[in-house]
């Protein structure tokens, strides 16, 4: 499971989902709806990188076929920052809906970014050795300069479709996962990679599985100026004063995080996960970080899952 928290806060602006709940109650019914899809694309997309982790680790007697078709259906809570760098949180629903087929195709949470498809699988010896190479379309929530104080007069950074590969590597209790992801449209245009390490095992019973992760994401230059730099415009427009800030590619954060799942019965499950997130060098830099933000970032969630 692991890196997957990274991948969507690689993808995604998490936070972007409580500020859509807080937007919901103060536009008319169409734009409701379009707030409703993107609420629902953002955390299917969240979700996903808990349950597909944790899917892959289901105990052999309670995991269904790979040649059926995979439903998930839930909801819980998160804890999140307002925004990538901030130091204020809030608490918001999650729901959750996944399908998939065979194992290779999946939409909405089951697979991670909406639609994932796995093209090429190469097994082991035992069923727990395996690559397995994949290939995505997501969502980027995009940002409000409304979303948080320290954004104000910044400007609004539009949403748009990601794209991402990715290569994951399984070897017994061991994992190791790298993906690629660019911003196929919208306002932030830019690549980010995501390579993380992942340890499973059985916590106590079979039916309780503990993932301990951590990853490290590199970003372009786009990605880092559109996220975490001023330009001279944004810099004269700023409510809070800010002075211009240029920021080239590099790493952008690493973070550590810990997951557990325990399975109620076939098809119930409880989880959770609770991760920090580091941000580095240049966008720990940051104005929006070091002078109204935190460069440490810490999440949760805590949800029930009814899979068939």
């Amino acid at each position: 499971m692991v890196t997957n928290s990274s991948d969507h806060l690689k993808l995604i602006s998490i936070d972007k989902i409580k500020i859509m709940y807080s937007q919901l109650y103060k536009t008319d019914l169409k734009s409701n709806t379009a707030l409703l899809i993107k609420i629902s694309i953002l955390t299917a997309i969240l979700w996903g990188g808990l349950l597909t982790s944790v899917n892959a680790q289901v105990p052999g007697g309670m995991k269904k076929d790979a040649n059926d078709w995979r439903f998930t259906l839930g909801g819980g809570v998160g804890y999140f920052a307002d925004y990538e760098g901030s130091d204020d949180y809030n608490i918001v629903p999650l729901p959750l809906v996944g399908i998939s087929w065979r194992d290779t195709v999946s939409i909405g949470s089951v697979g991670g970014l909406g639609l994932n498809v796995k093209f090429l699988k190469i097994k082991g010896p035992t069923p727990k050795d395996n690559l397995i190479l994949s290939a995505g379309i997501g969502y980027f929530g995009g940002r409000d300069q409304d979303d948080n104080d320290a954004l104000d007069g910044l400007g609004d950074l539009e949403g748009g479709v990601t794209g991402k590969l990715s290569a994951d590597y399984q070897h017994q209790s061991f994992g190791a996962k790298i993906s690629a992801v660019h911003d196929i449209s919208g306002g932030r245009k830019g690549t980010s990679i995501n390579a993380g390490l992942r340890y499973a095992f059985a916590l106590g019973s079979p039916k309780t599985q503990l993932t301990l992760g951590s990853s490290i994401t590199w970003a372009n230059d786009e990605y880092m100026e559109k996220i975490f730099g001023i330009s001279s415009i944004q810099a004269t427009n700023s409510t809070l004063g800010y002075s211009a800030y240029s920021i080239a590619s590099g790493f952008k954060d690493a973070d550590v995080n810990v997951s557990v799942r325990h399975f109620m019965t076939q098809n119930i499950g409880i989880m959770g996960r609770i991760g920090y997130k580091q941000l580095l060098a240049n966008a720990a830099d940051s104005p929006i970080v070091d002078r109204q933000g935190n460069a440490g970032q810490i999440s949760a969630i805590f949800g029930v899952s009814y899979n068939w």
